[in-house]
């Protein structure tokens, strides 16, 4: 795909530095949402037990929650034009992460999981949506099949890894990718619905509900 040369939009009385068709803010917007999904590989690096002990559930708790922390001191950065703050966007990614982590730690990989599919399926899919050509999706106009399938491309393989490396015992990595999978699948429907409720909570329930669901029915199968 050819990418237009980048070039200024007036936003207000500001000048945005756009990439393509994405500005500046939003490709710092986008690489904020996408980073922290690798974060659950440093646990595969640091031993630790299973279930995690509370002094592990407390550091994890601590970067949660200095992410969901920093990125609302700094928002303004990451703001789009006319929007002041968005607590649904922090509140959706950290809390069921956060929830999944506290409440289960006998299978960190859920939250953890989690986060793969927030991070990267919602993150891309939005990048997919503003730089890809397409149709629309039936359903919701707002929303282009090429974001869908960014989404899908991007959170089944990502969180299925996650799930797999964080996951003990361990488990074929099929069964993870079913897992993954489905739950990507079920987030990103719930992501693409016409709904007064922000995406970003959408996806963050969606995706939480779906890798719990998706691996207490795997574990009843195989």
């Amino acid at each position: 795909m050819v990418v237009p040369a980048p070039h200024l939009e007036f936003a207000g009385s500001q000048h945005v530095q756009m990439f393509g068709r994405m500005s500046a803010i939003e490709c710092k917007r986008r690489l904020l949402h996408i980073l922290p999904g690798l974060l659950p590989t440093i646990l595969w690096f640091i031993p630790h037990r299973d279930p995690l002990s509370w002094d592990c559930r407390a550091w994890l708790g601590l970067i949660i929650g200095g992410i969901g922390i920093a990125t609302a001191v700094k928002y303004r950065r990451i703001a789009r034009h006319g929007e002041t703050n968005n607590p649904a966007c922090i509140l959706g990614y950290t809390v069921p992460v956060f929830l999944l982590l506290m409440l289960i730690p006998a299978h960190a990989q859920l939250g953890l999981a989690t986060l793969a599919i927030i991070s990267f399926g919602d993150g891309f899919a939005t990048v997919g949506g503003l730089l890809l050509p397409g149709p629309r999706l039936p359903w919701n106009r707002q929303k282009s099949w090429a974001g869908f399938l960014c989404f899908l491309v991007f959170a089944v393989p990502w969180s299925a890894m996650v799930y797999w490396g964080e996951s003990r015992p361990a488990v074929s990595f099929s069964l993870a990718l079913a897992v993954g999978g489905s739950a990507s699948l079920f987030a990103a429907i719930c992501e693409s619905l016409k709904s007064r409720i922000d995406d970003n909570i959408r996806v963050g329930a969606a995706a939480a509900i779906g890798i719990a669901t998706s691996h207490y029915a795997a574990a009843a199968w195989f």
